[in-house]
């Protein structure tokens, strides 16, 4: 009975190792997900000078718009916004990069998702 008590406990232990990397693993697909999902909410905005795009790799959602850093950065309270708005998550480390054509194309500002 004490050799039953002991596999059901590494099974019990096993499963939870495999469910919790499962639940990592998704939250990282949801990430990717949304990242999409801004970069299409974004681009419907006449704001960018270009198409939006992202990367899971680099966790990173990049815009380009015709302002200055003063005024980019005033942008990242309204994505916050539309991120909170639609409900989406992103893993820890996920940000918005803002470019401007004025600066060469270098970030200019840098917003948290």
């Amino acid at each position: 009975m004490e050799v039953r008590n002991k596999f059901a406990a590494g099974m019990f232990c096993f499963l939870t190792i495999v469910t919790a990397q499962y639940a990592d693993s998704s939250a990282t697909d949801e990430s990717a997900e949304n990242a999409s999902l801004l970069c299409k909410i974004l681009d419907g905005n006449d704001a960018l000078t270009q198409a939006s795009e992202f990367s899971a790799e680099d966790r990173t959602v990049n815009i380009s718009v015709d302002r200055s850093p003063e005024d980019a950065k005033k942008l990242c309270p309204e994505i916050s916004a539309i991120v909170e708005y639609h409900e989406m998550t992103f893993t820890q480390g996920w940000t918005v990069q803002i470019t401007s054509p004025d600066s060469g194309y270098d970030v200019v500002a840098i917003c948290p998702l």
